[in-house]
């Protein structure tokens, strides 16, 4: 699905991953369930292209599920945050909430880790800002994409029929997260890609 000249949605089950292109570069925004990894393959594939970068918002399986089986098939350049780039590498466990379904699903979730990892905060391209916008994860970050004004927000906040709202079971810090989300709805004349839900226009 195309969300601008530039920017395209990938549906990766219940999660948003999207694919951005600037110049000859390509840039893949989270890597979706380890079940979605096949489908972003396919989409690379099918457009005789390879994602040069993969941007990762935050460490939930949901977003970094596929990237193992993605950086194999295309040795692209990876960065997350640099504060869980632990998890990433299978050094450390994600950090519960309180919830007890967020307890449930790092209990067993099970990541194949990646090594070659990258912080996002050394990320250095003239078109794309790195955010920080903790609240959900420790370190979690979102991305602005300058010409087209859209910003990358991984799990900040969703949108359902054009409402932002937190994910308050797998949110670790609360009041962090609704200051992260107050942050990017400031950024007034940009376009939301949230990880869950549709695009928002503010």
């Amino acid at each position: 699905m195309k969300i601008s000249e530039n920017v395209d949605l990938i549906k990766a089950g219940f999660v948003n991953c999207y694919a951005l292109r600037q110049g000859s570069q390509r840039i893949l925004v989270d890597a979706g369930t380890k079940s979605a990894g096949k489908k972003i393959i396919s989409y690379y594939r099918e457009r005789g292209e390879k994602p040069d970068l993969v941007l990762i918002t935050h460490y939930h399986p949901d977003h970094i599920g596929g990237l193992h089986m993605i950086y194999e098939e295309f040795k692209a350049e990876i960065y997350a945050p640099e504060i869980e780039i632990p998890v990433i590498q299978g050094k450390e466990k994600i950090e519960a909430t309180k919830s007890m379904l967020s307890k449930l699903v790092s209990g067993v979730s099970r990541i194949d880790a990646v090594e070659a990892v990258r912080p996002a905060e050394s990320l250095e391209l003239p078109f794309i800002e790195v955010i920080p916008t903790p609240g959900h994860t420790p370190g979690s970050v979102s991305y602005l994409f300058k010409d087209d004004r859209v910003i990358f927000i991984g799990d900040a906040f969703s949108v359902s029929s054009g409402n932002p709202k937190i994910n308050r079971a797998f949110s670790l810090d609360i009041p962090k997260a609704e200051a992260s989300m107050n942050y990017i709805l400031s950024k007034k004349g940009m376009t939301i890609l949230p990880g869950h839900g549709e695009p928002l226009r503010i």
